[in-house]
């Protein structure tokens, strides 16, 4: 088993989007997340789509999950309708967002799979409430789930590998801790039934707290004898 991952892009134009597009599947990505808060208004995004490299995600993030830059729901709504709608692969919707079940379908009918994304900056939930989180994606319709939590101590990374475990035979799910103790949970993610995991491009171009690059993710797995 070859454990997949995506790699975040954070250009703030298309072009510099595409060479590292390119770039992220010759390190071994086999995906490419191109981060829509990143990257400036104007920019004709229809013609990311048009790349053969490696499949595209198209996330926009609200800065109450640390966007690059204050947005509008309305103007993250309609960026990623234009983004299903120009060919990208998958479509990430925040959790929080209104009417999730209709946009939901929305980007459905223009053709893109859907991600129902739930992140946590703070800390990691309860299972309890882990669980409900992973009901409320599911329930939306999603074709994934993706439950991103930060890691406080080590085992908050046994307690995502084993909900990934558990859910990961029941449909579909991305699930890990961000933060330097939530390396863990990036890394064995895939093993234990994650769809992917996410890294970055280098180590200068990280978006989250924890995201190693997609080079040292690729060593560490081939360690552990996963090519």
């Amino acid at each position: 088993m070859r454990p997949k991952i995506a790699v975040s892009i954070p250009a703030s134009t298309v072009g510099e989007a595409s060479r590292m597009v390119h770039k992220a599947r010759r390190l071994g990505a086999d995906f490419a997340e191109i981060r829509l808060d990143y990257v400036k208004g104007d920019e004709p995004i229809e013609k990311l789509a048009r790349t053969e490299a490696i499949p595209l995600i198209a996330t926009f993030r609200s800065s109450k999950n640390h966007g690059a830059r204050n947005s509008e729901e309305e103007e993250r709504r309609q960026a990623l309708i234009a983004a299903a709608e120009a060919g990208f692969s998958y479509v990430d919707v925040e959790l929080e967002m209104r009417g999730l079940g209709s946009i939901i379908n929305r980007l459905r009918a223009a053709g893109a799979k859907t991600i129902a994304s739930y992140h946590d900056f703070a800390g990691t939930p309860s299972d309890i409430r882990l669980r409900k989180v992973l009901h409320l994606c599911r329930k939306s319709g999603a074709t994934l789930s993706k439950l991103v939590t930060t890691a406080r101590k080590l085992e908050d990374n046994l307690r995502l590998l084993t909900l990934t475990r558990e859910a990961g035979r029941r449909g579909r799910l991305v699930c890990f801790a961000m933060g330097r103790l939530g390396v863990q949970s990036r890394v064995f993610s895939p093993l234990y039934g994650a769809a992917f995991t996410f890294a970055s491009l280098d180590e200068k171009q990280s978006v989250a707290p924890g995201q190693i690059s997609i080079l040292g993710m690729r060593h560490i797995y081939a360690e552990m004898g996963y090519p």
